[in-house]
């Protein structure tokens, strides 16, 4: 590898390790994508090609040579949900809409969501909790959906309650700028009411530090791993597969949890057959 590809390489996975990170994903979760689009820059320059000038044939190439070198269904599956990711991150996911494998297209790997034990005792330790803060967060992520990056985003104004009837909503803000209306659960109705009362500053942000600033990404990872031994992104799958269980119409779970891709909805197709098996 020459000098000028191994700077352009660099930078690529520099980026993509950013843009991961902005997007709640956890240290080792980082290192193990950014090594699959290592080797994937590795095996593209060595064909003379290069990651900044990606095609849909490239992505195919690779598929086609993974299964040439016999690897694995679920290690192919692995490396093409990264692919995947690493296509959005740089605004083009068209690039792995037709990618296939030898008569079959590309499985998505289910996710990972919270089982009915998991989930009870994730709410029993949020009811021991004293932070007013950390349980409104808590009950945000996993009756929403959000990212942790659009909830650090959060105003105060973004939140619309209803105390009495329990209801209300919340605008949600995408890195990209799209907007999506989402319907609030009696749950965390009143964890937010209880939350926003308690506050005594004029802050705008919805959720704020101990410092009294805009909370960060890193501070609510922390805080969920400190204090619920959970990652961000279970919750956000529990979400999602709990509104696939319930029936709900898969354009309207991509639309309420800002897939733009509905493909990466029917995902939890499978996490839910898999669970009634």
């Amino acid at each position: 590898m020459d000098e000028k590809c191994a700077g352009t390489t660099k930078d690529v996975i520099d980026s993509f390790a950013v843009y991961l990170s902005e997007k709640g994903r956890s240290e080792n979760t980082i290192k193990t994508y950014c090594g699959v689009i290592h080797s994937f820059c590795c095996w593209l320059e060595s064909r003379e090609k290069m990651i900044t000038h990606l095609t849909k044939d490239d992505i195919q190439e690779y598929i086609y040579f993974l299964e040439a070198e016999k690897r694995s269904v679920s290690t192919i599956n692995k490396i093409f949900n990264t692919i995947n990711t690493f296509a959005r991150s740089i605004a083009l996911p068209e690039l792995t809409d037709t990618v296939e494998r030898t008569n079959k297209r590309i499985d998505y790997v289910a996710p990972d969501y919270l089982k009915e034990a998991e989930l009870q005792e994730l709410l029993s330790r949020a009811k021991k909790d004293t932070s007013k803060r950390n349980v409104a967060i808590v009950y945000t992520l996993l009756y929403t959906g959000v990212r942790v990056s659009e909830l650090c985003q959060l105003n105060k104004k973004d939140i619309k309650l209803n105390a009495k009837s329990q209801t209300g909503q919340v605008m949600v803000r995408s890195e990209s700028g799209n907007e999506r209306m989402i319907p609030l659960s009696k749950e965390l109705v009143i964890k937010l009411d209880d939350y926003l009362t308690s506050r005594t500053d004029d802050h705008d942000a919805l959720f704020v530090s101990n410092y009294q600033k805009r909370i960060a990404t890193r501070t609510v990872q922390h805080m969920l791993k400190q204090e619920y031994n959970i990652h961000p992104h279970k919750l956000r799958h529990t979400f999602c597969h709990d509104l696939v269980r319930k029936g709900v119409d898969l354009s309207m779970v991509a639309q309420l949890s800002g897939h733009s891709d509905v493909n990466v909805t029917k995902q939890y197709l499978d996490a839910t057959t898999d669970n009634v098996s």
